[in-house]
């Protein structure tokens, strides 16, 4: 976790994770926040925390994935591998696409996948309650909103942020 992150700079980053193209505008609305003060916080995050803004692709709901352990990745391509892991013991976790079948590869383990999840970074950084504030050290209760998604440490601070802005889930 980022725990030297203030509470706005972890509202700031979650919100730029949820979507890294919305303008400062959009961000210090959504967050009640000045426009100078996101543009620091941003600058801020760039500078100390954020490596790169990335286009995430969407993929076919009917893709498959090739999962296998080899010796060596000579002999693929580029475009078939997605991602590999260098093993501690010498050899090779790849991430496949289905072309790599057609390959002539040594499989030491070889496995089908249909679908692929990728976990986002926004479980390392501390989450605060859009309600009290706190740290939510559990899993948190969420309600959708017209502004974005609202985060809660329990279910007695959901409860009490609907009555108070009279909200509809």
């Amino acid at each position: 976790m980022h725990n030297n992150l203030s509470y706005n700079e972890s509202r700031v980053l979650r919100i730029l994770l949820e979507d890294s193209n919305l303008p400062i505008s959009e961000i210090s609305s959504r967050l009640t926040l000045n426009r100078n003060t996101v543009s620091n916080i941003i600058r801020k995050l760039n500078n100390n925390y954020i490596e790169r803004y990335t286009v995430q692709i969407k993929e076919p709901e009917n893709s498959l994935y090739i999962i296998a352990e080899i010796e060596s990745l000579d002999g693929l391509d580029n475009h078939e591998i997605i991602e590999y892991y260098k093993l501690t013991n010498g050899n090779y976790l790849a991430v496949m696409n289905r072309d790599a079948l057609s390959s002539n590869i040594k499989y030491k383990n070889i496995n089908i996948a249909y679908n692929r999840v990728l976990n986002s970074t926004a479980e390392k950084i501390d989450l605060y309650c859009d309600y009290c504030n706190g740290i939510i050290t559990g899993k948190p209760q969420t309600i959708e909103m017209n502004s974005g998604k609202m985060y809660f440490c329990c279910e007695t601070c959901k409860s009490a942020y609907l009555e108070k802005n009279n909200a509809i889930k």
